[in-house]
């Protein structure tokens, strides 16, 4: 097995990555868009499935916000630009082969490191936001609207603090990967 791999190959990694990341961020949009229709036979809806237009305006709500924000910028728009920068190595640099290991380490580590973060800053926003919204904005029984203060929100999200940190750090170990790989290949004599 070859420890080299071509670097337009790598950038195709990338490119795949973003795409998936676009269809997953679809899930985001999704629960922001769904309209509510179980129960409570209000036209206009009385609010979303999952009460986003009331629970996402405050805080802790806002982190589904943002998570959707860091997925879009760093799971999309950061893999379409590793992408770019393996393709202009190779397309300009001309340098058509990069080292095998760094470029998967870099695309998985980044990747996870994504998801991480997103998930459980998603997480922090949906639950923290649910549980601040008074009851009578639920309508699924199993809604956890009870219209809690900012303790009991901030207790109920603590689990959520050492992933998305761990995320982050998995992210940018990611990126840290990926510049030494570039750095590598642009030094390397083809």
């Amino acid at each position: 097995m070859s420890s080299r791999v071509e670097t337009e190959k790598v950038a195709t990694w990338f490119v795949y990555v973003a795409v998936i990341n676009t269809i997953l961020s679809l899930l985001y949009v999704t629960v922001f868009l769904l309209p509510d229709t179980i129960g409570n036979g209000n036209i206009p809806p009385k609010g979303d499935l999952f009460s986003l237009s009331t629970a996402v305006a405050t805080f802790p709500g806002t982190w589904l916000l943002i998570a959707f924000l860091i997925h879009v910028s760093v799971g999309i728009l950061g893999m379409v630009g590793w992408a770019g920068t393996y393709y202009i190595s190779s397309r300009v640099m001309n340098k058509k082969t990069t080292n095998k290991l760094l470029a998967r380490g870099h695309l998985v580590v980044t990747a996870l490191g994504v998801y991480v973060t997103t998930t459980f800053f998603a997480l922090a926003g949906f639950i923290g936001g649910r549980a601040m919204l008074p009851d009578t904005a639920c309508v699924v029984l199993v809604d956890q609207c009870m219209g809690a203060g900012m303790a009991i929100v901030q207790t109920l999200i603590t689990f959520t603090v050492i992933p998305t940190g761990a995320g982050m750090g998995l992210a940018l170990t990611g990126t840290a990967i990926g510049i030494i790989n570039i750095l590598v290949t642009l030094r390397q004599e083809q």
